[in-house]
């Protein structure tokens, strides 16, 4: 037998492979560790505007300046057509006049003179056409955070039942001696 490097000798070599058959990685918990905290961390920023409309958010009439149908999004990753509506409104406890657009699907009717939009005062690009919601981001959130508790009270349960197993465990080997 050759002398490795520092001048030890591999006397045994042991395989990893039983333990790594063992314990195959589940695809189900990638996705859990990954994608779902991924999921909730978006999903909380874009209900974030939602919740802002809710509280925040003041009614006003604003005057359509243009409405422009766009057949190419601007985020190719997005991709898709929709109408982007350019309106101007006052801002009431600033006294400002802001001019804002929204982009909205093909669907809607196309504004024209004036239309309702909701804003929040003081902040520029937080404003929407009366209607435009996105539920659906709150939807995500809420979906998100409900997997998440019980993710945590799985991971809870199985913790608890480890502490119990290595305590029955202890318990056994204390009341049997070895010889």
């Amino acid at each position: 037998m050759g002398i490795g490097f520092g001048g030890a000798r591999q006397v045994f070599r042991f395989s990893r492979l039983p333990r790594v058959e063992m314990h195959q990685p589940s695809g189900f918990g990638c996705f859990l560790m990954v994608i779902a905290p991924l999921l909730l961390l978006v999903s909380t920023y874009l209900a974030w505007w939602e919740l802002r409309f809710f509280v925040q958010g003041r009614t006003t009439d604003a005057t359509v300046d243009g409405v422009q149908k766009i057949l190419m999004s601007r985020h190719r990753w997005l991709g898709g057509r929709y109408l982007e509506v350019h309106y101007t409104f006052k801002d009431e406890p600033t006294g400002l006049l802001r001019s804002e657009y929204d982009e909205l699907p093909l669907s809607w009717p196309h504004p024209a003179g004036t239309v309702r939009v909701q804003y929040i005062s003081g902040v520029p690009g937080g404003s929407r056409l009366q209607g435009h919601r996105h539920l659906i981001f709150t939807l995500c959130f809420v979906v998100s955070v409900c997997a998440a508790v019980v993710y945590a009270g799985l991971l809870l349960r199985e913790a608890r039942r480890a502490v119990r197993e290595e305590a029955a465990f202890e318990a056994k080997r204390r009341r049997s001696p070895e010889k």
